[in-house]
Formats: structure tokens, C-alpha cells, sequence
């Protein structure tokens, strides 16, 4: 009897086990296909897209009486490292754009985040793998009927400004302006002090200022001249950066303005007071709204 009990308690504890697994394998409804989410003044919906065998999740972001058989002026969002595209809609820039008119489209970067929808693995991602996802992205916006391919604008935050900068230089024919918010353009010499010699990493990972990363993360960064290679894009951009930023030194966007941005009208706009660090308009008010009014405001001085 009691061999009889025990059999039926395993029994039971497998099937709730079971039921466990399948509900936790249950599929978020909030990221499939053609999710919408109704805002207050505008929407989003939910596309994935493709880089190679990689599942890129997005949205794209609607201003009100969005009409799909009309085009608009897109803005192309990347967040920052081990982040996702939520944080560029905590930051409330979907909403800044969409409420000028523009179409906005934020993704997550594949194994840009521990917690990316986005396939790929945290471990396996790099500036030039995000530098690729940003290139399929770009196709992919540029390709759907309501985006008005020459009104583009890229806008990116931390190492997805520093992407996205790297990404315009590629194809700056196709990127009208661009806003970076404290651009990651300090990531080469992060590497070099963490790092004395790329040979010190003998294994898959390693450990750097920004925590552990793969050793892809540095094979890929550690001789590139990233100030060098973002010159290649000659149009305009909009660099808002908080003074009080310990992680990327507001001094790397003077001197981006300075050197590889000096031929363009380009701006730099500096965000004063003690809460201005880094991500200060994903965590703070303060802040959050000269940030806004001014990229918003560069945004529409650039529309055709």
C-alpha cells in the first residue's frame, strides 16, 4: 500500500512538473507577430525580422492617424549593451517622434541583452555583430510601404550610438541624420585597459569595465579606430550627452564633434545636473525632457 501511495504522489508530482514546463514554454502573446498595444497618441506593433538564420524582435511605432498607405519619415532606434528595446521606450523616444509625425522602429540586437527576445547568445554578440543586425534592420524598414526611405534617421543610445555611428558610415547616402545619446565611443580604450595584449584571451570569455563579455567582444573592437571609421558619415548629428556621465566620458563626443563630425553641421548637446549620468533619460525626469525637445527638434529640421 504505502509503495502504492508512493507511486501515485511521483506520479502526481510528474504531471505538475509537466504542466509546469508547458506553461512555462507557453509562448508570450506580446511578442508575436502583429501584436498591437494602443498608447496614449500612438501605437505600436510588434515585426520581427530577419539577419541571416537570426530572428530580429522588434516594433514599430505608429503616430496617431497613422495611415499605411501614406510614408513617413522613420527613425531606426538601437539600444545600449545588455539591454533591450524597452529601454529605449522607458526613455519615452517612440513617443517624443511619433508625436511629430515620424515612424519609429526599436528592435533588440541578437544577444544584445541576457534578456533579448532576439535570438543569439549574450556571449556571442560584438560591435560588428550588432554593426550587421543594425544593416538587416535598416533593409528591412527601409523595405515596408509607409517608410519614406529618404527620410531615414538612425538613433541609437550608448554602444547602439556607437553601432549605429558605425553603421551610417557605411551607408551614408541612405541615413538623412542621425541622434546619438551618450554614444559609446569609448569602448576601443575600455578594451586596451582591461585588456594590454589581445593574445592575454585565451578563452571564450573575458572579463572587461562593462562585466563578462564574449571574447568575440574583443577580437572584434580591439584594433578598430572607431573614431576614424564613424567620419565616414558626412551628414548631420545630434550627440546629447550627460555631463555627469562616469561610464562614457562626455569628453569622447566632444571630440567625435571635433574630429569625425567637424566637416558637418553637427550639434552637441550637453545635459547639466547631478542626475545626468549615464542613461539619465531611461532613469530620470531630470533631464529627460531638454533631451527629448532637442533630438526631436534636430529630427525635424532634417525632414525633406
Amino acid at each position: 500500500m504505502e509503495k502504492l501511495l508512493a507511486m501515485l504522489l511521483m506520479l502526481a508530482l510528474g504531471l505538475c512538473a509537466f504542466a509546469l514546463a508547458e506553461e512555462a514554454e507557453e509562448p508570450d502573446p506580446t511578442l508575436a507577430e502583429g501584436y498591437v498595444t494602443e498608447l496614449e497618441g500612438y501605437r505600436s506593433e510588434v515585426r520581427w525580422c530577419k539577419n541571416g538564420e537570426m530572428n530580429i524582435f522588434g516594433r514599430f511605432y505608429y503616430p496617431e492617424n497613422f495611415d499605411p498607405s501614406r510614408t513617413y519619415p522613420t527613425v531606426v532606434m538601437s539600444h545600449g549593451l545588455g539591454s533591450k528595446a524597452d529601454m529605449v521606450e522607458r526613455a519615452k523616444w517612440p513617443e517624443a517622434v511619433t508625436a511629430q509625425g515620424f515612424v519609429a522602429y526599436a528592435f533588440d540586437f541578437c544577444g544584445g541583452g541576457m534578456n533579448s527576445a532576439s535570438d543569439g547568445d549574450y556571449m556571442q554578440m560584438s560591435l560588428l555583430t550588432e554593426v550587421s543586425d543594425l544593416n538587416s534592420v535598416v533593409d528591412f524598414v527601409k523595405a515596408q510601404s509607409f517608410v519614406d526611405a529618404e527620410s531615414l534617421f538612425l538613433l541609437g543610445q550608448s554602444q547602439g550610438g556607437a553601432v549605429s555611428a558605425l553603421t551610417a558610415a557605411k551607408r551614408p547616402d541612405e541615413v538623412k541624420a542621425m541622434v546619438l545619446v551618450y554614444p559609446a565611443l569609448c569602448i576601443v580604450d575600455d578594451l586596451h585597459e582591461f585588456v594590454s595584449d589581445i593574445n592575454e584571451i585565451t578563452g571564450d570569455t573575458f572579463e572587461s569595465a562593462m562585466g563578462t563579455l564574449g571574447a568575440i567582444y574583443a577580437r572584434d573592437a580591439y584594433d578598430l579606430d572607431l573614431m576614424g571609421e564613424i567620419a565616414g558619415y558626412t551628414g548631420d548629428v545630434m550627440i546629447i550627452h550627460g555631463l555627469n556621465d562616469k561610464t562614457v566620458p562626455y569628453t569622447y563626443s566632444v571630440e567625435a564633434l571635433e574630429t569625425a563630425y567637424a566637416e558637418s553641421t553637427s550639434e552637441l548637446v550637453l545635459i547639466g545636473g547631478k542626475k545626468s549620468v549615464h542613461g539619465f533619460e531611461m532613469i530620470y525626469d531630470e533631464g529627460r525632457e531638454a533631451a527629448l525637445a532637442a533630438g526631436v527638434d534636430f529630427l525635424c529640421a532634417h525632414l525633406r
